[in-house]
């Protein structure tokens, strides 16, 4: 049986009439200036799942899923695609919030990878300006060889090879720093034996809004796209292999069957989890996904001050930690073992948040970070590929993989955030190759290089000076302005539009963070954000930079979400609870 035809308001619960609340009779006006992109849709959309047949189906709704449908969209392909969560709610909304070459990959010589993804970090400061931010890094230098992470000259040859590899899609030049002023931008550092450091430039981006930032994009040019639908089946033919899916949508709660020329496996660290459900043998990878668990942790910027991004080399081990001034906090991490646990909510142990802190301390001992002062922690899992001589996860590459299954499906896992453009492009083009191959359906040779994503059609001093034009405007802080400005790029008009239809939407979401509540509108509306996690975690980010304050406004939240999607009492009260326990179990340590 259809979702349409088990959608009716005869037995409707809570769950799933805000799926269809508003579709049948309410008085919503939509936004004129934006395609809406919301639970209010999905019924059409659940329609064209059943009804049509797509060139291009993908699974998986993280960074590289995203990344492929709209590269597959902008070549003119019929595309779809299922994220059984929400969208970037594993490894892509649990990075460094890097776009980076990869320094220490040249101790690897993997330079191609190196000079790839300093290209494609190029490129994503054009496309993704707003999410984009060139950033100068620093890495000290000390008179005691073991507080270096390598000898100094061995690092400045480094990074003069990093600046040759970046050529001209270089943010700046490295240059060597007296102590004076490594200290001026981190004057908690430890000065005792300190020579100076090295200042190169990489660049920060906020990875989940990267994510939806891709899908709407790939949305506006007419993808079918959602969140909470996951893959139980494949559907097969005995010509063509592989030809669309079994699936379940959760807000709906029915089956449906989704047919497709092509099927693309984009789950990352679940890229083995899915090929095994396409038939006993046929889907067994050649690849062994290898999962790195790195945690990091949200500290406030006036316990932890520094100017730039550092890189602090551990005094156990042959490796990095990072210190990344991020949305008015300091992000500081990670840690890279192997991981054999829950994949769909690791977390950070108490262990790993003392090692970290202690790693920190010892380059900044006037700070003396303790556990209370971690407003949030959070663990990622990295798809790296295996590589049975390796002892450990932080000499694997980072390359991705590419490979094809017997009955044609296709499956892409490793790689890395900075790179996702250019393995969405790689992975589209074999598509591309098999439908011309098998059904003779040709597509166009756009590429996504030059493709905006949603709200990336102003440069950084465009969007620096409209914000000081919308402070001045709209009677908002110069700081709330560029957080509009900065977070949602181009589409900041509509966030201006809904505080002007509701001077309530003015308010901050949270007392001393630059956070409105039109963004929860704005998110719901425009950016399928489903549940209050949605909009907390990673739309707005407040669960990582308010921590347990955000559980305070979870009720607030709840309201403005329960008058979009039509939320009756006891469905917030759900909602409050289940944002609740996600963010004890995978935000807080243990």
């Amino acid at each position: 049986m259809s979702c349409e035809k088990l959608i009716s308001f005869d037995s409707v619960s809570p769950l799933k009439f805000r799926v269809i609340a508003l579709m049948q009779g309410t008085n919503h006006k939509r936004n004129q200036k934006m395609v809406e992109f919301s639970g209010r849709e999905r019924v059409e959309v659940l329609k064209r799942f059943e009804d049509e047949v797509f060139d291009v189906l993908v699974i998986g709704g993280g960074v590289t899923g995203a990344g492929i449908v709209l590269d597959a969209t902008v070549r003119g392909l019929r595309v779809a695609l299922l994220e059984k969560r929400d969208y970037g709610s594993g490894t892509s909304s649990r990075s460094t919030k890097l776009l980076h070459g990869g320094l220490r990959y040249l101790e690897q010589f993997d330079f191609a990878l190196v000079r790839e993804a300093l290209i494609e970090r190029s490129i994503l400061s054009q496309v993704a300006p707003h999410l984009a931010e060139p950033f100068p890094f620093v890495i000290p230098i000390y008179k005691t060889s073991k507080r270096n992470y390598d000898h100094p000259l061995k690092m400045r040859a480094g990074l003069v090879f990093y600046d040759l590899l970046a050529g001209r899609y270089g943010f700046g030049r490295h240059k060597k720093l007296t102590p004076e002023e490594a200290i001026e931008l981190a004057p908690q550092i430890d000065t005792a034996g300190l020579k100076g450091a090295f200042l190169y430039f990489d660049a920060l981006t906020n990875d989940s809004r990267l994510v939806i930032e891709v899908i709407k994009a790939a949305h506006d040019r007419g993808a079918a796209i959602m969140n909470y639908t996951r893959v139980d089946g494949f559907l097969t033919d005995p010509d063509n292999g592989v030809s669309g899916a079994v699936a379940y949508d959760e807000p709906a709660d029915c089956f449906f069957t989704i047919k497709a020329r092509i099927v693309i496996n984009a789950t990352g660290i679940w890229m083995n989890e899915t090929l095994k459900m396409d038939g006993e043998g046929r889907g067994k990878s050649p690849v062994i996904i290898r999962p790195a668990k790195g945690i990091h942790l949200t500290v406030s910027a006036d316990r932890l001050k520094v100017g730039s991004a550092w890189l602090i080399p551990s005094l156990t081990g042959h490796r990095f930690y990072f210190v990344v001034p991020w949305e008015g906090r300091v992000n500081i991490g990670t840690t890279d073992t192997d991981y054999d646990g829950d994949m769909d909510s690791p977390r950070a142990e108490i262990d790993e948040v003392r090692e970290i802190l202690g790693a920190i301390n010892a380059y900044f001992p006037s700070a003396q970070l303790e556990t209370s002062d971690v407003i949030s922690s959070w663990a990622g899992l990295r798809p790296l590929i295996s590589d049975p001589k390796a002892k450990n996860t932080s000499v694997v590459s980072r390359k991705e993989e590419i490979i094809e299954s017997l009955d044609g499906m296709i499956s892409i896992s490793g790689g890395k955030l900075t790179t996702y453009r250019f393995m969405a492009e790689r992975t589209v083009d074999l598509a591309a190759k098999r439908l011309k191959e098998r059904y003779d359906i040709s597509s166009t040779t756009d590429r996504t290089v030059d493709v905006a994503v949603s709200g990336g059609l102003n440069n950084r001093d465009e969007l620096a000076a409209m914000a000081k034009s919308v402070a001045a405007s709209e009677n908002l802080s110069e700081e709330t302005a560029r957080h509009l400005l900065f977070s949602y790029g181009s589409n900041y008009q509509t966030l201006v539009e809904l505080m002007r239809s509701d001077e309530r939407l003015r308010m901050p979401i949270i007392d001393g963070l630059p956070h409105l509540a039109a963004e929860i509108v704005y998110v719901t509306r425009h950016e399928m954000a489903m549940t209050i996690a949605d909009a907390l975690t990673r739309r707005t980010r407040l669960a990582l930079l308010a921590g347990r304050q955000s559980l305070q406004c979870a009720r607030t939240v709840g309201d403005l979400m329960a008058g979009e999607l039509g939320w009756d009492a006891a469905e917030i009260e759900r909602q409050i609870a289940q944002f609740t326990e996600e963010f004890r179990t995978e935000y807080e340590f243990s």
